[in-house]
């Protein structure tokens, strides 16, 4: 059954197909970006990014083989791994965010003032960075305390279950997600193992790619924005427009928006639903155009 792309948040609710559909997830090819330098910003920095937050699980990996299961789910273990992730990102969505503003001074052909925009860059990613590490690393000890629970309620707490689910990567899932790579455990005991760590192996390999594809998304339109920004404070007349790719990984809501131009400032919209920028939802791949006009252009915003 073919299902279309959907946000992460209603992919997560189909439950049982989980893992089946993190398979073709990550069998399936989308087309390159377009336009081309856009593609050229996002494989660069999402392969730096990427690289962080595989560098991030093997810590957490390693932290939490240091220690006995019981262990796992101490909250000062996981403040240090937050803070651990968030010194890690930082640079990564500044170096981002920064090649972003250039070039889209270059497409645009408007120089830009950099270091106004490094600093503006500079204070968004080391919050930005925060409050991602915050969201990961909360969701990522939800998951390890609800597994520990449901694995010790099933008597599946062994040494040899554990180690195995580590090595896996069970330890690095979403909830839904642990639920799902966990479920032949629960259900089999030892007997499903062996699909337990393949579920946990595939479903780690989408969450990175989630958090890594989501950042350099939000990173590089955070420069484009902050670019339009400074145009606007000398006195240009900025706009942005939404672009989805139009591949079939388009989700419903991302959709409607292709091709909204708006004021800088203003969000694009669809019915009640209001965005400033992508990304929007998890793995969103959408693309917001900033652009200077002509204030005596028919039909600009005024």
């Amino acid at each position: 059954m073919k299902h279309d792309h959907l946000p992460f948040e209603e992919l997560l609710k189909l439950g049982d197909g989980i893992n089946r559909l993190a398979s073709e997830f990550l069998a399936k090819q989308a087309l390159r970006p377009e336009p081309a330098w856009y593609a050229d910003l996002l494989e660069e920095h999402q392969a730096e990014i990427a690289a962080v937050v595989l560098l991030w699980f093997m810590e957490v990996q390693d932290a939490l083989s240091a220690v006995d299961w019981v262990e796992w789910t101490d909250p000062f273990l996981w403040i240090a791994l937050e803070e651990r992730l968030a010194r890690l990102l930082a640079p990564r969505l500044r170096e981002a965010a920064r090649a972003s503003v250039r070039r889209l001074a270059i497409e645009e052909d408007e120089p830009v003032p950099l270091r106004m925009a490094d600093v503006e860059i500079a204070m968004w990613a080391g919050s930005e960075a925060a409050r991602q590490a915050r969201l990961i690393a909360a969701e990522t000890r939800m998951a390890v305390i609800e597994s520990v629970m449901s694995l010790d309620e099933a008597g599946a707490t062994d040494s040899g279950t554990m180690n195995a689910l580590l090595g896996a990567g069970a330890f690095g899932l979403t909830r839904r997600f642990a639920g799902a790579a966990l479920r032949p455990v629960l259900s089999d005991g030892t007997e499903g193992l062996e699909a337990a760590v393949m579920n946990a192996r595939r479903l780690l390999d989408v969450r990175q790619q989630m958090i890594g594809e989501t950042n350099t998304v939000s990173a590089i339109a955070r420069g484009f924005l902050v670019a339009g920004l400074l145009w606007e404070m000398d006195g240009k007349l900025v706009t942005k427009t939404y672009f989805t790719q139009a591949d079939e990984r388009v989700c419903p809501r991302c959709g409607p928006l292709h091709g909204q131009e708006v004021p800088l400032r203003g969000l694009f919209s669809v019915g009640r639903d209001f965005v400033e920028a992508p990304p929007i939802h998890p793995l969103c791949r959408c693309f917001v155009r900033v652009s200077v006009r002509p204030v005596d252009l028919p039909g600009t915003f005024l």
